[in-house]
C-alpha cells in the first residue's frame, strides 16, 4: 500500500511501494512470468544529509548513497557569510519559509506518528554502513541529441503510436524518437531497447525526445486531464556541476500545455524553493497557459527515522520542495466544472526520498480524487513510466532500466500472463535475484 496515511494535513507515502505496484506481474519472452521490485536500498536514507552541530559547523552524512553523480560527501565546514543585508530574493524566500514553517512542523507530526505505527519509519536501524550502490550510466540524452540530426524530414505516414512487443529482435529496430511507444498489455513487459533491458509498466506510453521534438506528442491528438511537469530548473549548482542540462524559464512558456490540456485539466508543477522560480510560475507561466493557481503543496523529505533530511531553518537548502497546482481554463469551459473537485490550498506529502538524483515520488495516488475517473494523464520531463500514463522527456525511461530492479520468479513460467491464474499467490519466496 503506497498511501500509508491520509488526513487533513496531507499524506504519508511509501514511494518505493508505489513503483512496485506497477510490476506485480511481468512477462518476458525469454523467461516467462516474474515480478519486479525497485531496489529498496535506494530509499535507505538513514541519516540527514546535513546535521547542525553549531551555527558554523555543518556535517554532511556519509550514509547518503553515492548515486547519480553526487559530490563526494565529506565532513566539511561552510564558509561563514559576511553580515550584510539580504537581497530581495533572499527576503522573499525567508518570507515564504515563515509562511509554511508551521504547516511543516505541525502537519508532519501526525503523519510521522502514523509512519512509526505502521513500521515505515523506525528507530531500529542497522549500524552497519550501507555499501555504495552501482548506477547505470544513462546515455539517453546523448541519443536524443544524435537523433535530432536524423529527424529533419516530416513523415505524414508515420505510425503515431508503436507497440513495444518484448521481442528483442523486433524492438531493437524501433524509432523511439519520432513517435510514441507503448506497452499495450495489462502486465509489465521486459523489453530490449537500444541494446539495453528495460521494464515497462502495463499500458504505459512514452516519447523519448527533448524540448525541440515534441511534435509526435502534440500530433497524437490526445487531450489530458492531468499534466505533471518537473522541469530542469536553472540554478548555480547545476551550472557548476554540469551534471545535467537545464532549461531557461522563458523556454517553459513554449511548452504546448494548452494544446495538450482537456477542459478543466489539472496542471501540477514541481518548483525549486528559489523565490524567482515560484514567482515566475505564479505570475507568468500559469497565466500564460491559461491555468488558474489553486494550491501550493509541499513535499517533505524525511529519513527512515523520521528526521527531516535537512534542517528546517537552514538558510540554504530546505527539507521540502514546492508543488504548485492549478486548473486549465479554456475559453469555452464550463465555469462550474472547476468547482467539482476543489483543490486544497495547502497539503503536505511526506516520504523517504530516493537517493537517485531527481527521482521524485509519483503523485498519482494523492491526485486521484481531484481528477475524473479513467482520466488521461501526462508527465512532462519524466524519467520513469507509470501505468495508464503517457510520459515524455529526454531521459523518459531512465529509471526503468533493469539495473534498478530486483526480480522474483513466478511459477507457470511457460504461460503468458493472460493464461496464468492467481499469479500473485505463486511467488517462490527464496528466489529474489538482483539483476
Amino acid at each position: 500500500m503506497s498511501v500509508l496515511c491520509a488526513n487533513e494535513s496531507g499524506w504519508l507515502l511509501d514511494a518505493c511501494s508505489l513503483i512496485d505496484e506497477d510490476f506485480r506481474l511481468c512477462y518476458s519472452v525469454t523467461r516467462g512470468n516474474f515480478r519486479c521490485r525497485f531496489n529498496k536500498r535506494y530509499f535507505d536514507i538513514v541519516k540527514p544529509y546535513i546535521v547542525d552541530k553549531s551555527s558554523s559547523d555543518v556535517t554532511i552524512s556519509h550514509d547518503l548513497l553515492n548515486t547519480e553523480g553526487h559530490d563526494d560527501l565529506r565532513t566539511r565546514k561552510k564558509r561563514k557569510r559576511r553580515r550584510c543585508d539580504l537581497n530581495q530574493g533572499e527576503l522573499d524566500a525567508q518570507a515564504y519559509h515563515e509562511k509554511v514553517r508551521l504547516l511543516v512542523l505541525e502537519g508532519s507530526q501526525t503523519l510521522l506518528k502514523a509512519g512509526y505505527h505502521c513500521g515505515y519509519l523506525t528507530d531500529a536501524l542497522p549500524t552497519v554502513e550501507n555499501k555504495h550502490l552501482p548506477t547505470h550510466e544513462c546515455q539517453l540524452v546523448a541519443l536524443c541529441d544524435m537523433a535530432k540530426t536524423l529527424l529533419t524530414v516530416e513523415n505524414s505516414d508515420a505510425v503515431p503510436v508503436q507497440d513495444v512487443t518484448g521481442h528483442s529482435g523486433l524492438d531493437s529496430g524501433f524509432d523511439l524518437f519520432s513517435c510514441l511507444s507503448e506497452n499495450p498489455h495489462d502486465y509489465a513487459s521486459e523489453v530490449t531497447l537500444m541494446g539495453e533491458r528495460y521494464f515497462l509498466p502495463p499500458r504505459s506510453r512514452f516519447l523519448l525526445s527533448d524540448f525541440t521534438r515534441l511534435q509526435p506528442l502534440v500530433q497524437s491528438g490526445d487531450k489530458y486531464d492531468l499534466i505533471v511537469l518537473d522541469p530542469p530548473w536553472e540554478n548555480k549548482s547545476v551550472k557548476r556541476s554540469s551534471r545535467y542540462s537545464f532549461l531557461p524559464s522563458s523556454c517553459l512558456k513554449k511548452l504546448p500545455v494548452p494544446t495538450l490540456s482537456a477542459a478543466g485539466c489539472l496542471v501540477v508543477m514541481w518548483v525549486t524553493n528559489r523565490s524567482r522560480h515560484l514567482k515566475f510560475v505564479r505570475e507568468e507561466l500559469f497565466p500564460h497557459w491559461g491555468v488558474k493557481l489553486l494550491g501550493e503543496w509541499l513535499w517533505l523529505k524525511v529519513t527512515r527515522k523520521g528526521d527531516f533530511v535537512l534542517p528546517l531553518d537552514s538558510p540554504h537548502k530546505k527539507p521540502y520542495e514546492v508543488i504548485l497546482l492549478g486548473r486549465f481554463c479554456a475559453k469555452n469551459d464550463d465555469p462550474k466544472r472547476s468547482e467539482e473537485c476543489e483543490i486544497p490550498n495547502q497539503r503536505l506529502i511526506v516520504s523517504i526520498p530516493s537517493a537517485l538524483h531527481s527521482h521524485k515520488p509519483s503523485l498519482s495516488a494523492v491526485l486521484k480524487p481531484y481528477i475524473r475517473p479513467n482520466a488521461k494523464c501526462l508527465e512532462m520531463f519524466a524519467r520513469s513510466l507509470q501505468t495508464d500514463w503517457t510520459s515524455w522527456g529526454n531521459e523518459v525511461i531512465k529509471f526503468q532500466h533493469h539495473s534498478y530492479f530486483t526480480t522474483e520468479s513466478l511459477k507457470c513460467e511457460s504461460k503468458t500472463p493472460t493464461e496464468t491464474t492467481d499469479a500473485d499467490q505463486q511467488i517462490e519466496p527464496e528466489t529474489a535475484v538482483s539483476l
